[in-house]
Protein backbone atom coordinates (compact mmCIF):
# COMPACT_ATOMS: atom_id res chain seq x y z
CA UNK A 1 0.00 0.00 0.00
CA UNK A 2 1.22 3.47 -0.80
CA UNK A 3 1.81 6.02 1.88
CA UNK A 4 2.28 3.51 4.68
CA UNK A 5 5.59 3.30 6.48
CA UNK A 6 7.59 0.15 5.73
CA UNK A 7 7.15 -2.84 8.03
CA UNK A 8 9.81 -3.00 10.76
CA UNK A 9 11.37 -6.09 9.16
CA UNK A 10 11.61 -4.41 5.75
CA UNK A 11 13.17 -1.30 7.28
CA UNK A 12 15.65 -3.44 9.22
CA UNK A 13 16.64 -5.27 6.02
CA UNK A 14 17.13 -1.94 4.25
CA UNK A 15 19.37 -0.70 7.06
CA UNK A 16 21.40 -3.91 7.22
CA UNK A 17 21.98 -3.69 3.46
CA UNK A 18 23.91 -0.45 4.10
CA UNK A 19 26.57 -2.32 6.09
CA UNK A 20 29.81 -3.60 4.64
CA UNK A 21 30.42 -7.36 4.81
CA UNK A 22 32.90 -6.87 7.68
CA UNK A 23 30.44 -4.65 9.58
CA UNK A 24 27.84 -7.42 9.21
CA UNK A 25 30.32 -9.96 10.59
CA UNK A 26 30.98 -7.75 13.61
CA UNK A 27 27.24 -7.23 14.13
CA UNK A 28 26.60 -11.00 14.01
CA UNK A 29 29.23 -11.41 16.73
CA UNK A 30 27.60 -8.71 18.82
CA UNK A 31 24.18 -10.33 18.37
CA UNK A 32 25.72 -13.56 19.68
CA UNK A 33 26.81 -11.65 22.79
CA UNK A 34 30.52 -11.96 22.08
CA UNK A 35 32.92 -9.37 23.53
CA UNK A 36 34.99 -7.20 21.18
CA UNK A 37 38.17 -9.18 21.94
CA UNK A 38 36.55 -12.46 20.94
CA UNK A 39 35.12 -10.99 17.74
CA UNK A 40 38.54 -9.52 16.95
CA UNK A 41 40.29 -12.86 17.47
CA UNK A 42 37.74 -14.74 15.35
CA UNK A 43 37.97 -12.23 12.49
CA UNK A 44 41.74 -11.77 12.70
CA UNK A 45 41.52 -8.04 13.39
CA UNK A 46 42.38 -5.84 16.37
CA UNK A 47 39.86 -5.07 19.13
CA UNK A 48 40.17 -1.39 18.17
CA UNK A 49 39.10 -2.24 14.61
CA UNK A 50 36.07 -4.05 16.03
CA UNK A 51 35.23 -0.87 17.99
CA UNK A 52 35.48 1.19 14.80
CA UNK A 53 33.25 -1.24 12.89
CA UNK A 54 30.80 -1.24 15.80
CA UNK A 55 30.62 2.57 15.71
CA UNK A 56 30.05 2.51 11.94
CA UNK A 57 27.30 -0.10 12.37
CA UNK A 58 25.50 2.01 14.95
CA UNK A 59 25.85 5.13 12.81
CA UNK A 60 24.57 3.42 9.66
CA UNK A 61 21.66 1.84 11.55
CA UNK A 62 20.84 5.18 13.15
CA UNK A 63 20.88 3.79 16.68
CA UNK A 64 22.51 4.96 19.89
CA UNK A 65 22.68 1.72 21.84
CA UNK A 66 23.97 -1.76 21.26
CA UNK A 67 20.58 -3.19 22.21
CA UNK A 68 18.92 -1.16 19.44
CA UNK A 69 21.50 -2.42 16.93
CA UNK A 70 20.89 -6.01 18.05
CA UNK A 71 17.13 -5.50 17.75
CA UNK A 72 17.53 -4.24 14.18
CA UNK A 73 19.77 -7.20 13.33
CA UNK A 74 17.29 -9.68 14.76
CA UNK A 75 14.40 -8.07 12.87
CA UNK A 76 16.45 -8.48 9.69
CA UNK A 77 17.11 -12.14 10.46
CA UNK A 78 20.81 -11.82 11.33
CA UNK A 79 22.10 -14.14 14.00
CA UNK A 80 19.15 -16.50 13.93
Amino acid sequence: MRGLPPAPEAEALRQIALLSPREREVLVGLVAGKPNKTIAHELGISPRTVEVHRAHVMDKLGVRSLSAAVRTALLAGLGT
